[in-house]
């Protein structure tokens, strides 16, 4: 049982994260002199979709992968779409729009479902934040996950945490992580402002960036060996992701009223 589930998600690793091209030499321009609106940030945007619209994309997203739902059924991905799961999760997990939905795919051959999908609209990035219980054959495991657009309402950037007070990017009271001071990703990768969304993982504002930002810059190093990365990843956090469902030690569960 345990060698065919190695196997499943090493297939699903195969299709979803392909290798990418040889990272560029930092350059020295510092990043706040660039006038381009290529390099912007995604709270530059605002939504231009109705609330409705960008809940659907989130209810959508999460559809996806419920064994019972048409493979027809999928959000409106950018093509450049990343998606960045925290630990105990495998950090970058999907990259461009095709393996996304070859992922989705797969992931129905393995029974899910889900006990709550609450999702929320919000008019500053992320623009859709959702809270999950995937119900994966009886074993449920709490997610927080949210979604930014580009100016044609597709999903750019998708960023998943454990649901659980220790491991969220903000305080238990701070239930939609609606601070400033969240610590998420998506919020800080330039590229994902402009019009389309679209990084340049080799561009100097992008590297630039990078080098005061060790998250930012693991990322670009995925980025560049998908694969690779993906299944060191998967060997070290193994025993992790085994007992993902249970709240780590100190945390009550659920923490919400």
């Amino acid at each position: 049982m345990l060698k065919n589930k190695h196997f499943f998600f090493l297939l699903l690793a195969v299709l979803a994260l392909a290798s990418s091209c040889k990272t560029a030499s930092i350059g020295t321009t510092d990043l706040s002199q660039i006038a381009d609106v290529d390099s912007a940030l995604s709270t530059r945007l605002s939504p231009l979709q109705s609330p409705a619209y960008y809940i659907d994309q989130g209810v959508k997203y999460f559809l996806t992968m419920e064994s019972s739902v048409p493979i027809k059924v999928k959000p409106n991905y950018s093509d450049l779409v990343i998606r960045w799961e925290w630990h105990p999760w495998l950090l970058l997990t999907g990259y461009k729009r095709r393996n996304l939905i070859n992922t989705d795919i797969l992931l129905k051959l393995y029974p899910t479902k889900y006990d709550t999908i609450d999702c929320q609209y919000f008019e500053v990035q992320p623009f859709c934040r959702c809270h999950v219980i995937f119900n994966y054959s009886g074993k449920l495991i709490p997610i927080y996950e949210e979604f930014t657009f580009n100016n044609q309402g597709e999903i750019t950037f998708i960023e998943a945490w454990s649901d659980f007070p220790s491991l969220l990017p903000m305080d238990k009271t701070d239930y939609w992580a609606e601070a400033e001071d969240v610590n998420r990703l998506s919020t800080r990768v330039p590229g994902l402002g402009n019009n389309q969304g679209r990084i340049n993982r080799k561009a100097e504002w992008m590297l630039n960036s990078a080098k005061t930002d060790t998250v930012l810059a693991d990322m670009l190093h995925r980025l560049h060996r998908p694969l690779n990365t993906w299944l060191k990843e998967l060997r070290q956090q193994s025993d992790a992701m085994k007992e993902a469902h249970h709240p780590p030690e100190g945390d009550v569960y659920p923490y919400y009223p």
